[in-house]
C-alpha cells in the first residue's frame, strides 16, 4: 500500500507543480506493525525446505518437476475424476523429470571413482542430515565404493545436532521404530517427550568426550574431527554441555517472544496469518501437508507426533546464539534462546515424497483429502531408511488388502506399527542392574559402557566436519579439485554471492545487463549471455574445491514459506547467473530457470515456480582450456 502511495505522490505531473509534501507523523512506519518475514527465518537454521536426496545414485528425486504432492481442492461434490487427477500429479513429477535438452548439450557428470579412491561428497548449509541418511539407505553395497562426507555449516549448533543424529541411527540398542521416534522428534518438534529429552541429556557426556578424543563410542572411529580449529572443538563442547538436564531452556516461552515479534499487533489472529501462509504457499507446493498439523506447528511449535505422548519437555538442541547489541554498554554480546524458524515447518525432509512403489497407495486421496498426513508419510521413510541401513534389503509395505479400498480406508501403516511395539524396562531388571554396579564395600563404581556396532551401511564411510566461513574454508589448497558431489543449501550460496559480487550492492552482474536495459523477460544466462561463462571460474574458493565434471546440486527456495515468486524466480536467476560466472553448465536448464517477465501476474509466477525443479543441478568443466569449458 506504501508503495502505490508514494509513487502517486511522485508522479512526473506533480512533481512538475513543486507542491509542498508533508506527512503525519503519527503514522506508523511498515516494520513498527508488520514484517517482511525475515525474522521468522531466524538466524539459525535447524533442518532443510528441500527433500531428501541420494547424492551418489541416480535419483529421481533431483530431476523432479512440479509440487511435491499435489493440492487437493476442498469444497463442494468430489469426483472420483478429481481424486485420480490429483493422484496422476504426483506421479508425473518423476515421470517427466528428467533432461530436456536433448543430445549432446545436456551437460553430464563424470563418473565417480572406484575402488580405494574414495567419493568425496560436500554438504554445506544442508541444516540437517537428510541427504546423508537417504545416501547411506540407497548406497550399493555390491560396488564396494568407499564414502567420504564432508558436513560444512557455520552454526555450530546444527553440527552437534548431525552428531547427535548420526549417533541415532546407529544405536541398535534401540528397534528400529524407536529410533525413528527419537529422530522425529528431536528433529522438528521444540517440546518432545520426557523419554526424548533424557536420550539427549543421557549421551551428551560421550559427545563431551568425542569432542576431547576420549570416547569409546564406535562414532568416534567415523567422524573425523581433525579439520576443525580447537575454538570451533570448545564451541561445539559447551553446546554439547548445554543438553545436559539440569541447565534451564524455557522454548515455549522463547518461541512466544519470537511469535509476538513476528505477528506484532496481529498476534492475536496469528491462525488467519498462518492460513494464508499455508493456502499460497504450503498447500500449493505440498498438498499432503496437512493444515492442522501445520498449525500445531506454528501455535506450538510441535510439527510430528508419532504416538499419543505428552510433548512437554524442552528440546535442548534447539538452543542456539546469536549476535545482539547490549542496550546500556552498547556493546555487542551472544544471546542464547531459540533463534530457529517458526514459519518454515520441519516437513520438507522426510514427509513429502517417498519411493515409487509406496507412493500409490500413501498419497491415495478421497473426496479431495488425503488419506495419510506428512507425519505417516515421515514414519514410513525414516522406516525404511533405517531398515536398509541395517540390512541392506530394500524396504516394502506389507502387501496390498481389500480393505485399503473400502470405507474407512484402512491404512498399509496399520501394520508395520504393531509390528514396532516398544518394549519397556522392568523395575526387576533396573534394580539387578544397579546391585551389580555396587561394589562390595557399597560404593557405586562406574558402569562399563557397552556400546552397540554401527549400522552395516557406515562400513568404508568417514564423516567429515568443517566449520566457520566457506570462503576461508574452502581456500585451502587440499580442497583444490577435491569434491566429486555437492549439495549447497539456500543460505549456502550466499558466500558464492559475495565472492563473484552478486550480492545486494555488488557490481558482479553487470556482464549480465549488457543488451537487457529494456528487456522485459529475463531468461537464463546461457540463453541470454553466452559469451560470459566462465569469465569468473577462478574467484571462487568453493567453485574451486569442486572436482572436473563434479554434479553440484543447489537448492531453491520453491518450498519456503511467504517469500513471493518474483523473489523466489529471480533467486533461481541469480543462482544460475553464478554457476555461469563459474563455467558450470545446467542441467534441464529449460525447467530449472522458466523465464521471468516484468509485467506478469503474481499467479502467473507462483504457477511457474510451483511446476519448475526443486532444484538446480550443475555439471563442472571437465578440465582443459575455455573452449573444452564451453565445449
Amino acid at each position: 500500500h506504501f508503495a502505490f502511495f508514494y509513487s502517486d505522490l511522485f508522479a512526473p505531473g506533480l512533481c512538475a507543480m513543486a507542491y509542498p509534501i508533508s506527512v503525519d507523523r503519527s503514522l506508523q512506519k511498515p516494520q513498527e506493525y508488520a514484517s517482511d518475514g525475515t525474522d521468522a527465518i531466524g538466524f539459525v537454521q535447524f533442518w532443510g525446505n528441500s527433500p531428501a536426496l541420494d547424492l551418489v545414485g541416480h535419483d529421481l528425486q533431483a530431476a523432479a518437476i512440479g509440487p511435491a504432492a499435489a493440492a487437493t481442492a476442498l469444497g463442494g461434490y468430489a469426483t472420483a475424476e478429481k481424486d485420480n487427477a490429483a493422484e496422476a500429479t504426483n506421479v508425473n513429477r518423476y515421470q517427466d523429470a528428467g533432461d530436456t535438452n536433448e543430445g549432446a548439450d545436456e551437460p553430464q557428470p563424470a563418473p565417480l571413482p572406484e575402488g580405494e579412491d574414495p567419493v568425496n561428497i560436500l554438504i554445506t548449509a544442508g541444516a540437517d542430515i537428510r541427504h546423508v541418511v537417504k545416501t547411506l539407505a540407497k548406497r550399493n553395497k555390491q560396488e564396494h565404493r568407499r564414502l567420504r562426507i564432508y558436513l560444512h555449516e557455520n552454526k555450530h549448533e546444527v553440527l552437534a545436532r548431525h552428531v547427535l543424529f548420526l549417533q541415532i541411527l546407529n544405536n541398535k540398542a534401540l528397534p528400529i521404530r524407536e529410533r525413528m521416534e527419537v529422530f522425529l522428534s528431536v528433529y522438528g518438534n521444540t517440546s518432545v517427550r520426557e523419554r526424548d529429552s533424557s536420550y539427549v541429556a543421557d549421551i551428551a557426556p560421550e559427545f563431551v568426550e568425542l569432542i576431547t578424543d576420549n570416547s569409546s563410542h564406535p562414532l568416534a572411529d567415523v567422524i573425523d574431527l581433525s579439520q576443525l580449529k580447537f575454538k570451533d572443538r570448545d564451541i561445539l563442547q559447551d553446546v554439547f554441555k548445554g543438553w545436559y538436564g539440569d541447565v534451564v531452556f524455557d522454548i515455549e516461552a522463547l518461541r512466544e517472544q519470537r511469535c509476538r515479534g513476528y505477528y506484532r499487533e496481529r498476534y492475536d489472529y496469528r491462525k488467519n496469518m498462518m492460513d494464508w501462509d499455508y493456502q499460497n504457499f504450503i498447500k500449493e507446493a505440498a498438498g499432503i501437508i496437512n493444515w492442522f498439523h501445520y498449525k500445531a506447528f506454528g501455535h506450538t511449535g510441535v510439527a510430528m507426533e508419532t504416538r499419543l505422548a505428552s510433548y512437554s519437555s524442552p528440546n535442548r538442541t534447539l538452543a542456539s546464539y546469536t549476535e545482539a547489541m547490549d542496550n546500556k554498554k552498547g556493546t555487542s554480546i551472544q544471546v542464547r534462546g531459540f533463534w530457529g524458524d517458526i514459519v518454515n515447518s520441519p516437513y520438507h525432509a522426510f514427509c513429502t515424497t517417498t519411493d515409487e512403489e509406496a507412493r500409490a497407495r500413501l498419497f491415495k486421496i478421497s473426496s479431495q483429502q488425503y488419506r495419510h498426513t506428512e507425519t505417516d508419510i515421515a514414519e514410513y521413510n525414516l522406516t525404511a531408511y533405517l531398515h536398509e541401513m541395517e540390512t541392506g534389503e530394500r524396504f516394502r509395505l506389507p502387501p496390498e488388502r481389500p480393505e485399503e479400498h473400502q470405507f474407512p480406508y484402512s491404512s498399509p501403516l496399520d501394520e508395520l506399527r504393531s509390528e514396532g511395539k516398544v518394549v519397556e524396562v522392568k523395575e526387576e531388571d533396573e534394580k539387578k542392574d544397579e546391585e551389580e554396579s555396587t561394589s562390595s564395600r557399597g560404593r557405586k563404581t562406574p558402569k562399563k559402557k557397552v556400546w552397540p556396532p554401527m549400522v552395516p551401511a557406515m562400513e568404508g564411510v568417514e564423516i567429515v566436519l568443517l566449520a566457520g566461513d566457506a570462503k576461508e574454508v574452502f581456500k585451502k589448497t587440499k580442497y583444490k579439485g577435491h569434491f566429486h558431489r555437492a549439495f549447497i543449501g539456500t543460505m549456502g550460496v550466499m558466500p558464492l554471492f559475495e565472492e563473484l559480487h552478486l550480492s545486494p550492492g555488488g557490481k558482479g552482474d553487470a556482464p549480465f545487463q549488457k543488451g537487457e536495459s529494456s528487456a522485459k523477460i529475463k531468461r537464463a544466462p546461457n540463453q541470454s549471455h553466452p559469451e560470459v561463462l566462465g569469465l569468473r571460474k577462478d574467484d571462487s574458493a568453493l567453485g574451486s574445491a569442486m572436482a572436473p565434471g563434479a554434479e553440484v546440486i543447489v537448492e531453491t527456495m520453491k518450498y519456503q514459506a511467504h517469500f513471493d515468486a518474483v523473489a523466489r524466480l529471480g533467486f533461481r536467476h541469480r543462482v544460475a547467473q553464478a554457476g555461469h560466472l563459474l563455467g558450470w553448465r545446467l542441467r534441464d536448464e529449460k525447467r530449472s530457470v522458466p523465464r521471468l517477465e516484468s509485467d506478469a501476474k503474481e499467479g502467473a509466477q507462483r504457477a511457474l515456480e510451483r511446476n519448475a525443479t526443486d532444484f538446480l543441478r550443475f555439471v563442472t568443466p571437465a578440465g582443459g582450456s575455455d573452449a573444452d569449458a564451453q565445449s
